[in-house]
Formats: structure tokens, sequence, C-alpha cells
């Protein structure tokens, strides 16, 4: 995994949780997720991100092989976000890049 892609990892779990804590700090979590579920755009939006936190799960499972893990770290994700999933990269990125480039380089051959 690449210096730039680590960095873009450490980038996203340090924003997203700065986001959080503000986003918790000045908003009204259930009025505000009413809110987001009244309106078309939110429900799509709502239901992309919980796709992708259940595709990005599938990946973990994969990877770990530990369905109790997986299952807690998608019960976080989705009351936190995708800075977990980032964090989960950002530890395991390394191994798994190179798996897949060992992989890849494999098939070509």
């Amino acid at each position: 995994m690449s210096g730039f892609a680590r960095g873009l990892c450490l980038a996203i779990v340090l924003g997203l949780t700065g986001f959080l804590f503000y986003a918790l700090a000045t908003g009204r979590v259930l009025a505000d997720q009413l809110h987001v579920w009244s309106v078309v755009w939110g429900l799509y939006v709502w239901a992309d991100a919980y796709a992708g936190f259940l595709l990005f799960s599938l990946l973990i499972y994969a990877y770990e092989r530990k369905l109790g893990l997986t299952i807690v770290l998608f019960i976080i994700t989705c009351c936190t976000g995708n800075m977990v999933n980032a964090a989960w990269l950002l530890l395991r990125g390394p191994d798994l890049f190179r798996r897949i480039r060992s992989v890849s380089t494999r098939v070509e051959s």
C-alpha cells in the first residue's frame, strides 16, 4: 500500500472523527436524522451508505475470517461511519494490497 493511500486513510479517519465530534456537539441527532429520512435524496444517501458499509464488511470478513469481529466492526461503522473502515484499511491495507498484487502478477504470467 503506497504512502499516499495510507496518508489518505489516516486523513479520512482523522477528518471523519473530528467531524463526528463536531456534529455531536452542534447537531440534534434524532431531529436531524428524521429530517434526512423525510426527503427522497436523504433516503437514497442513507441506503447507499449502509450498502457500502455492508459490502466493506464482506471484505473485512473475507480477510479476517472472524464473524464476531466483522459484526462488531459493522455495528460500529453503522453508528459512526466510514472512519472505522478507513482505520481497518490503514491497519490491514498493506498486507491486503500485497496479497492482491501477488495474485494479479500470477494471473498475468
